[in-house]
């Protein structure tokens, strides 16, 4: 008679014990969903107005006509939306070997997605404006200029969370770029 009175408090309890077990799972999984995933950067991203400023010294260019191009030196303003669509305004200046300077706004639009820790761009428009000395470059010169900026827009980047406020872009040639936060 004793048996009988504790065979359905343990069927009790180790359903209790299930139930337990399986909600602890879903919990878990959910926080590492929220907190350790794809979708921690992706909210990281959208909460940030993102800026980057690239200094690069132009020591020989095989790209014909731009052998006087010098120096570029690029500002970027960066928002990713949570709807997964970018805009980006850079502020492009192109210094030739005789200190000649022309400006270029390109303004970028498109696509984003962060998968596996990559965050990868797709841009569907661009719009340029060309201000300073005209003069210093020649239209072909610039068409090849927005071409090879157009080509490196979609890319992939390996993405690390340096700070609040920082995040470190690496793309797979390794050319890396950082991401500052606007305050």
């Amino acid at each position: 008679m004793f048996s009988t009175l504790t065979q359905p408090g343990r069927t009790h309890r180790y359903y209790l014990l299930i139930i337990i077990a399986l909600t602890s799972l879903v919990t878990l999984g959910s926080l590492y969903y929220f907190f350790s995933s794809d979708h921690k950067i992706s909210r990281f991203l959208t909460a940030h107005n993102w800026q980057s400023y690239t200094v690069t010294d132009v020591a020989s260019t095989e790209v014909p006509g731009l052998e006087i191009l010098k120096k570029v030196i690029e500002t970027s303003h960066i928002v990713y939306m949570p709807n997964q669509s970018y805009s980006r305004v850079t502020r492009v200046t192109l210094i030739n070997e005789d200190q000649g300077q022309l400006h270029l706004t390109i303004t970028e639009y498109g696509r984003w997605e962060v998968s596996g820790g990559y965050l990868q761009v797709r841009p569907t428009h661009f719009n340029e404006l060309k201000t300073g000395d005209e003069s210093a470059f020649s239209n072909q010169q610039i068409a090849a200029i927005n071409q090879y900026f157009q080509l490196n827009a979609e890319q992939s980047n390996r993405i690390d969370i340096m700070s609040e406020k920082a995040v470190l872009l690496t793309g797979l040639n390794t050319r890396s770029q950082v991401l500052n936060a606007n305050l």
